[in-house]
């Protein structure tokens, strides 16, 4: 790996938090094991492993997520957890010590000598500091791989109009290949298959969420339109996820052009998180972001993954639904 450039994640964690972990350093600096048909590229991998942290729900008390990291030592948040009601601190989770005012509370009235008070001290600076470490990144894909990252550690609450997206407890058959994209990025030129069918995932105001390919490559799966909220995680429009339901006793209407439904989100029982797809980053920066899976998409002749945006099927979605038709 010494003749590897460093992706810029990796420096920005290095120099100003902790290394990340020797897989994730390995793909982000695009290893040749990882630009294969298959796997597509050491990005598009690295999204993969997070995606495994994304999916599963974040643990108050665990800290299985600190392997995103190389070697992090939890021994002093343990001690923190052990402690503080001796101290008059009352804490459920060592998650979001930075934004928690008893703990700011509790460090103004500790001398800032006592043990206790330095650990509490760092591990507020380290999560503060992490909270914004995509603010370091100059690179668009940089600060997705930044943000997904601290959120695994410091999971966000469903604010600011994120619609919270439920987690699978286990991961359908649905397929992530480097392909994925092909049908995805047809659609987004009204190039759908005869077979093909879209069901269009939609919030309480009608508007769209979600993506659902049928007849067209796997079945279930789901790209997002819009951002999401998944176990804490913020999800980048763009993401490609998978789903496991049955349409019949669904709730749903006919699309107004294309074959398929218009569907509540809030009646799918859940979705698995797979990776980013290539539209989750800007054209202009695709091929830099994906490298040898871009490269891929373009000697396969997918169509246009040069220019193609996700806000094309955002507007055929849209198109789709029967203004004030009662989903």
């Amino acid at each position: 790996m010494s003749d590897l450039v460093d992706h810029e994640v990796v420096v920005i964690f290095r120099k100003y938090l902790c290394p990340l972990s020797a897989k994730l350093t390995e793909m982000l600096n695009e290893h040749f094991s990882h630009q294969t048909e298959r796997r597509g590229c050491g990005y598009t991998q690295a999204t993969r492993v997070i995606a495994e942290f994304v999916s599963q729900p974040r643990d108050a008390l665990g800290f299985q997520d600190f392997r995103i990291f190389e070697d992090y030592e939890t021994k002093a948040l343990k001690s923190i957890l052990n402690q503080a009601s001796s101290y008059g601190l009352e804490l459920t989770s060592w998650r979001n010590l930075d934004i928690n005012s008893d703990v700011q509370q509790c460090l103004v009235r500790l001398t800032p000598q006592e043990l206790f008070a330095k650990n509490l001290q760092q591990q507020v600076d380290f999560q503060a500091k992490l909270r914004s470490i995509h603010q370091y990144a100059e690179l668009e894909e940089s600060v997705l791989i930044c943000q997904l990252l601290a959120d695994i550690i410091l999971p966000q609450s469903a604010k600011n109009g994120l619609i919270e997206c439920n987690a699978l407890p286990e991961k359908p058959k649905v397929g992530s290949c480097p392909m994925a994209e092909k049908f995805f990025l047809r659609i987004a030129h009204h190039r759908l298959l005869r077979q093909g069918e879209i069901n269009i995932f939609v919030d309480e105001h009608e508007q769209p969420i979600m993506m659902e390919k049928m007849n067209m490559g796997d079945n279930h799966s789901c790209i997002s339109l819009v951002s999401l909220l998944m176990n804490g995680v913020r999800l980048p429009a763009g993401s490609l996820f998978s789903a496991n339901y049955e349409i019949e006793p669904l709730e749903k209407h006919q699309n107004k052009h294309y074959k398929g439904h218009v569907i509540p989100i809030s009646a799918i029982n859940g979705f698995w998180f797979l990776r980013l797809t290539t539209l989750a980053v800007s054209p202009k920066n695709r091929a830099r972001a994906f490298g040898y899976h871009f490269k891929q998409q373009v000697d396969n002749g997918l169509f246009r993954p040069d220019i193609t945006e996700l806000g094309q099927l955002m507007e055929i979605a849209q198109g789709q639904i029967f203004v004030g038709h009662p989903c």
